[in-house]
């Protein structure tokens, strides 16, 4: 009967412990914010923010490996006509595409990427 109690006692702790340290384990630091190469056509240059990103998109793998490779520089590039055809970033912002409790903005929203 005691050996029970105490085999149910860790138990519960390993349960607390991994249900504590299991969220941790799973966060992976996001890379910095960086800036896109500004075309001549472009209106102004994105800078690309994981962070705030990560706040709407549950896992890296929603975007990663699906429409950009894992390292920057190696996925198609980046334009206009690639977002309207609903590659990349049009993938998602299509003013349809509901993430986070709320609808991502259409790509022809300029402003919300474009900064001058």
């Amino acid at each position: 009967m005691r050996l029970a109690g105490i085999t149910a006692l860790l138990a519960v702790g390993l349960w607390i412990g991994l249900a504590v340290s299991a969220p941790s384990l799973a966060q992976v630091k996001a890379p910095p914010d960086f800036t896109m190469d500004k075309a001549d056509s472009s209106p102004g240059q994105v800078t690309f923010s994981h962070d705030k990103h990560r706040a709407k998109v549950a896992k890296c793998s929603t975007c990663h490996m699906k429409f950009f490779k894992m390292k920057r520089g190696q996925s198609e590039k980046v334009t206009l006509a690639a977002k309207q055809e609903g590659k990349l970033c049009g993938a998602c912002h299509d003013g349809k595409t509901p993430m986070g409790g709320a609808v991502v903005f259409p790509v022809d929203q300029c402003d919300s990427c474009h900064k001058n």
